[in-house]
C-alpha cells in the first residue's frame, strides 16, 4: 500500500507559498494607489519613477546577503520576520508627510520584502525537483493571482472611499496578520537536500556565471522586473489615468479581472513548464512585445484594454517558469545565493525601468516608452532562446538535468520530503 505523505509536508508547502505570495500581494493592492499618492506631493513622471525604483534600490542591496543568510541559517525563522517587518513599513507608510518620506518608506519595504521572497523562494525550491518545480511553482502562482485578483481592485476602491493613506493601512494590517497566523502553523524548516544539481560541484557563487543558462536566466529576471516596475506600475498606470482617464477604482478592478483569467492558466502553464521551461518564457516574451506595442498607439479605450489584455495573458504564459528554470540550474548547496543574484537581476530591473521610462515619458512622450519597453522584451526573448538550454523533457541538454520526460535529479536518501507535481 502507497504511504501516505506527511502532512506538514504539503502545509510547509502552502504556507511557504501564502508568505511569498502575500508579501508580494501587499505591493500590489497599492499599484494603483502609488500615483495618486504621489501626486498629492507633486511628484513629477520622473519622480514617480523615482518612487517606483527606489522599492528596488533597496532590493538589489539586499537580495545576495538574504541568499547567503538562506544558505547558512533556519529559513522558516527570517521568513516569518521579514514578512512582519513588510507589514509594519506599509502601516507606517500611511503617515508620510511628504515624498521623501514616501521615498525611504519604499526604501524599507523593499528591504524587508526582498529578505521575504528571496528565502521564502529558497524554502520552496529545497521542496521539489526538476519533475515536479514547474507546478511548485505555479502553485505559488495561483496564491500570488488569488491575492493579486484581490489586492489591486481592494485598494483601488479603499483609496476611492477613504483616501490612498487607507489602503497602506489595510496592506500593513493584512500582512502582520499573516505572519502572525503563520508562525502558529508553520512547521520547522525542511531538512535541505544534498544532492548537488545543477551544474557545479565546487567552487564560489562566481562560477555560476560561468554557466550561459544561468546568465540568461538572470537576463529574464531584469526584463521581467523592467517591464513590471517600469511598464505595468508607472507606464500603464500613467496611459490609463492621462490618455484613457480610468479612476483608480476602474483601474485597479481591471488589474484585478486579469489576474483572475491568469489564475485560471496558472495548472496549465504548471504542467506546461515540466515538458518545457524555454518555450513559455520565449513565446511570453514576445506577446509581451507586441502588446507594448499596442499601448504606444491606445489613444482609445478599445486599443488600450485589448493591449491590456495580450500582455495580461502573456504574463500568465510565463508566470513563475523563470523561477522554476533558475532553480533547475543552481546547485543545491549555493541555492540560497544563486536565488538571491537572480533576484538583484531582476531588481536592477526593477530599477532601472521605472527611472528610464520616466524620463523617456517625460521627454519623449508615452509612446516612446511604450515602443522602448516592446523592445526590451522581444530582444530578451531572442537572446534567451539562442543562450539557455532547456532543462526538462526530452530536449533538456543542461549538465544535470535527465533527459528523459518526466524526470530529474532524483533526491537522496538524507533529503526532506519532496513534494511531487500531484500535489500542485
Amino acid at each position: 500500500m502507497r504511504r501516505r505523505r506527511p502532512a506538514s509536508t504539503r502545509e510547509s508547502l502552502y504556507l511557504i507559498c501564502g508568505l511569498v505570495a502575500l508579501t508580494q500581494a501587499s505591493w500590489g493592492l497599492v499599484v494603483p494607489v502609488l500615483p495618486v499618492y504621489a501626486h498629492q506631493f507633486g511628484a513629477t513622471a520622473a519622480q514617480l519613477g523615482v518612487l517606483v525604483s527606489s522599492f528596488s534600490v533597496a532590493r538589489v542591496l539586499v537580495n545576495i546577503p538574504a541568499g547567503m543568510l538562506a544558505d547558512r541559517v533556519n529559513r522558516r525563522t527570517v521568513v516569518l520576520i521579514a514578512v512582519a517587518a513588510v507589514g509594519v513599513v506599509l502601516a507606517a507608510t500611511a503617515a508620510a508627510q511628504n515624498l521623501p518620506t514616501l521615498i525611504g518608506m519604499r526604501l524599507l519595504l523593499g528591504l524587508a520584502g526582498g529578505v521575504a521572497i528571496t528565502v521564502g523562494q529558497s524554502l520552496l525550491a529545497d521542496l521539489t525537483d526538476r519533475s515536479s518545480r514547474g507546478q511548485a511553482m505555479a502553485t505559488l502562482q495561483t496564491f500570488q493571482l488569488a491575492g493579486s485578483s484581490l489586492g489591486p481592485a481592494l485598494g483601488g476602491i479603499t483609496a476611492g472611499v477613504f483616501g490612498p493613506r487607507a489602503s497602506y493601512l489595510l496592506a500593513g494590517l493584512v500582512a502582520l496578520l499573516m505572519a502572525g497566523w503563520a508562525s502558529t502553523r508553520l512547521p520547522a524548516a525542511p531538512v535541505r537536500e544534498e544532492h548537488e544539481g545543477g551544474t557545479r560541484r565546487s567552487g564560489g557563487m562566481i562560477t555560476l556565471f560561468a554557466d550561459r543558462s544561468y546568465v540568461a536566466a538572470c537576463l529574464i529576471g531584469f526584463t521581467v522586473f523592467f517591464i513590471r516596475f517600469g511598464g505595468q506600475q508607472t507606464l500603464l498606470a500613467l496611459i490609463a489615468y492621462t490618455w484613457i482617464h480610468l479612476s483608480t477604482s476602474t483601474f485597479g478592478i481591471t488589474l484585478g479581472v486579469l489576474a483572475v483569467v491568469n489564475m485560471g492558466m496558472v495548472r496549465i502553464v504548471g504542467r506546461l513548464s515540466d515538458r518545457s521551461r524555454k518555450l513559455p518564457i520565449v513565446c511570453s516574451l514576445l506577446a509581451t512585445g507586441i502588446g507594448y506595442v499596442g499601448f504606444s498607439f491606445a489613444h482609445w479605450p478599445a486599443v488600450f484594454f485589448i493591449a491590456f489584455a495580450v500582455v495580461g495573458l502573456a504574463n500568465g504564459l510565463s508566470g513563475s517558469v523563470p523561477a522554476a528554470y533558475c532553480a533547475d540550474v543552481l546547485p543545491a548547496r549555493l541555492r540560497g545565493s544563486g536565488i538571491g543574484i537572480y533576484r538583484t537581476f531582476g531588481d536592477l530591473g526593477g530599477l532601472v525601468g521605472p527611472v528610464a521610462l520616466g524620463v523617456l515619458i517625460d521627454h519623449g512622450g508615452l509612446s516612446v516608452a511604450g515602443i522602448v519597453t516592446a523592445a526590451v522584451s522581444i530582444i530578451s526573448a531572442i537572446v534567451f532562446a539562442l543562450l539557455a538550454q532547456e532543462t526538462v523533457g526530452r530536449r533538456a541538454r543542461h549538465p544535470g538535468a535527465d533527459v528523459h520526460k518526466g524526470t530529474a535529479e532524483p533526491a537522496p536518501a538524507s533529503a526532506g520530503p519532496q513534494i511531487d507535481g500531484g500535489l500542485a
